[in-house]
């Protein structure tokens, strides 16, 4: 429970007391998630926990970095297939004279492969018997678009510590337990607002209806993998229920207001780099004539 206290990197705040440290498994998920998980993991390990990344021995994105340690596992694909992969989804977002339906297809083909791709990484890791029986932590941070850390920390019973934008089918929402009205709440791709007008709020709430089904289409098969894994009838919403911590790469100044649980916590911005801090202001005042005009005095700050 300490570790969970002291998850956000803050710049100014330097190592902590032994007594609040402890050992942080990181299940990243490949690609653009790693960016952010890569920043807080780094983090953690700086301020004295012991993190561990772990990750498939191909990835597109991920490797080793500061103040953190990697276990990999084995799989089934070589680097050229990842390749491939990128150079294909490359292909199919370039603008093309195909008609309407030949791009769905290409589309569907596309995230058909790489929802395989994320089963059998996932497969990998988890019914990896002599890697799972070995870890030994106190918490798991993960981002649960990909819930494999997820049903890893139930397996452990350890608590979960979820980095993420958002699931589009709003699972998120949903196993936090946050009320989400869809005549307030604006749903993913609809472009909608927090005001929406009566017909807006109709389709809004044709979305939301339908959500349950794109749930079921994204996540079908790691129900199965689910009841592989732990032995038990669960699916994945149940699981990412349990989780302790939600962290959303999300603010309130660039995002619409919705009603959230004391235990989501915004933290918009985590990834980006580290600007140099704004110069000093000095204001000073010069009386004329009975008025009061203000001066600003920029002082120039050294960089960073």
């Amino acid at each position: 429970p300490f570790l969970l206290l002291n998850l956000c990197p803050l710049p100014h705040i330097g190592t902590v007391s032994p007594a609040f440290l402890g050992n942080l498994l990181v299940v990243p998920m490949d690609g653009s998630h790693w960016i952010g998980i890569k920043a807080m993991a780094q983090e953690m390990g700086r301020r004295g926990h012991g993190v561990t990344v772990v990750m498939p021995e191909i990835t597109m994105r991920m490797g080793p970095g500061k103040h953190y340690n990697t276990v990999t596992y084995p799989v089934p694909y070589d680097k050229d297939y990842i390749d491939s992969l990128l150079a294909s989804h490359k292909d199919v977002m370039k603008k093309s004279a195909k008609n309407f339906l030949e791009k769905i297809s290409s589309h569907f083909s596309q995230i058909k492969k790489f929802m395989g791709l994320i089963h059998t990484t996932a497969e990998s890791l988890l019914f990896n018997d002599s890697l799972i029986s070995h870890l030994r932590f106190d918490a798991v941070l993960t981002d649960p678009v990909v819930p494999t850390g997820s049903l890893i920390a139930r397996k452990l019973g350890i608590p979960t510590i979820n980095l993420l934008r958002g699931i589009p089918c709003t699972l998120d929402m949903q196993s936090a337990g946050c009320p989400s009205p869809p005549s307030y709440v604006p749903r993913f791709f609809t472009g909608y607002t927090d005001k929406m007008s009566f017909k807006e709020r109709a389709v809004n709430t044709l979305v939301a209806l339908l959500e349950p089904l794109l749930c079921r289409l994204l996540y079908w098969h790691f129900d199965h993998i689910a009841y592989q894994f732990l032995g038990e009838e669960v699916g994945v919403a149940q699981v990412l229920s349990d989780s302790a911590i939600w962290l959303l790469r999300i603010d309130f100044t660039l995002e619409f207001p919705r009603p959230l649980m004391p235990n989501i916590v915004l933290v918009g911005g985590i990834n980006c780099n580290v600007r140099n801090p704004l110069p000093e202001v000095r204001l000073h005042n010069v009386f004329w004539s009975g008025k009061c005009i203000y001066f600003l005095h920029i002082v120039p700050t050294s960089s960073h």
